[in-house]
């Protein structure tokens, strides 16, 4: 009785699990209810044999016919995604039970959806990303219909007030939303730049979601992860194991306000760009060079082991050309060898970032992406990257990072 009381309770269970997706695989449902795939192949037949139209997608899946529907509440469109969302938000938690328990209830939700109401859930769901959220978040307005306008491809006006505290007005194509530090962030195609853009939502003044559409973007949000790490190459990434650039671990992260000292500095340079991934190619071929040449040794009074790269000559801010210089401190400039550069930084005010992890899931690259959200009043004078004894074991890294502020 008891194994036919169980049995009752996940045919029901199916039923709604059934409703809440467009596809859902036998396996799906197994792993789910920890039974064996053969045991819901006879749920499914008995299911039918009740008069459920169930009808299967070879290779792909089982749904129900259109007409099949629970009714005992109904959500709108907005209300589903919001709680998505909250989805999303909660998987931060550490309570597992809170968790399991809010995923039952979100797949009871999501079956009383319709099918177009499904695909879209569904859609926007791969297009969100929750990396760190607090409590403590700056407020924001237009989560829900930039969600809407990602499902439906909506064009979307904007008046975005930048972090170098301008107002501009933007044309854009909404592909993905997530979290960063404690902002959401949009990622869109922008019209007036011909490329993606990042625009943190709390810094979005007015918002207009036209009835013009676009095409999609025929990429996958992973993908869109990729292909940045690629094109803002730093010295891991060539041993990055894995696309995603958010699931970098890092074990500490430390932030001070520093004065720096004046010092001379030798290396090899390049000027570069980050538009159309120039910099991922030129800053590799910098580490390349560098590191394959030896040159460390080859730079008369060196002062101590540790390695540097400088960002400097900014042309704007660091969407905008700079000079990389890749080198290490030397007591003088008064012999500078043949390709090399030499530099005198006259120091300054700067805010420090001790970033401790794996090299290879993107240690570096990660901590940019931070500090490009970040509110910070920056000079865009003279940035540095630093590696010391500390960034020798790629999978304990300590790299130090030094932006110059106003």
């Amino acid at each position: 009785m008891a194994e036919d009381q169980t049995r009752i309770v996940r045919l029901s269970a199916i039923l709604t699990h059934l409703q809440s997706k467009q596809l859902v695989t036998a396996r799906e449902l197994a792993e789910h209810y920890d039974v064996s795939v053969r045991t819901i192949y006879r749920d499914i037949r008995t299911l039918e044999r009740a008069g459920i139209p169930i009808a299967v997608e070879e290779g792909r899946g089982y749904f129900l016919g259109e007409g099949f529907r629970l009714p005992p509440i109904m959500f709108t469109e907005d209300e589903a995604l919001a709680l998505v969302t909250v989805e999303q938000l909660l998987k931060r938690t550490q309570d597992k039970s809170l968790i399991a328990n809010y995923k039952d209830a979100i797949i009871k939700i999501k079956s009383v959806l319709g099918n177009r109401q499904k695909a879209n859930i569904e859609f926007v769901t791969d297009k969100l990303q929750v990396r760190t959220y607090t409590s403590e978040s700056p407020s924001s307005h237009h989560l829900i219909e930039l969600q809407q306008a990602i499902a439906y491809f909506r064009v979307v006006d904007i008046r975005y007030f930048s972090l170098k505290d301008e107002m501009t007005e933007r044309t854009i194509e909404p592909f993905a939303l997530y979290t960063t530090q404690m902002h959401w962030l949009l990622i869109a195609f922008c019209r007036m730049r011909q490329d993606f853009r990042s625009f943190r939502l709390d810094r979005i003044q007015d918002l207009k979601v036209k009835s013009e559409t676009f095409g999609p973007h025929e990429m996958t949000l992973e993908e869109y992860f990729e292909v940045s790490r690629k094109n803002w190459t730093t010295p891991d990434s060539h041993m990055a194991r894995v696309p995603d650039i958010f699931a970098s671990k890092l074990t500490q992260i430390k932030m001070q306000n520093v004065q720096l000292d004046s010092f001379h500095f030798i290396g090899i340079a390049v000027k570069t760009t980050n538009a159309g991934g120039q910099a991922g190619q030129d800053l590799g071929q910098l580490w390349g060079a560098f590191l394959s040449q030896n040159l460390a040794e080859q730079i008369p009074s060196r002062r101590g082991d540790q390695v540097y790269m400088l960002f400097t000559a900014y042309e704007g801010d660091y969407t905008e050309p700079y000079t990389a210089i890749l080198g290490c401190k030397v007591d003088h400039l008064d012999n500078v060898p043949e390709g090399m550069v030499g530099y005198s930084f006259e120091g300054g005010n700067y805010i420090k970032f001790v970033a401790r992890g794996n090299m290879s899931e993107g240690l570096v690259f990660n901590q940019w992406v931070q500090i490009w959200n970040m509110d910070l009043d920056r000079a865009y004078t003279v940035d540095l990257e630093e590696y010391g004894p500390e960034a020798q074991n790629p999978e304990d890294a300590e790299v130090g990072f030094y932006i110059a502020v106003k």
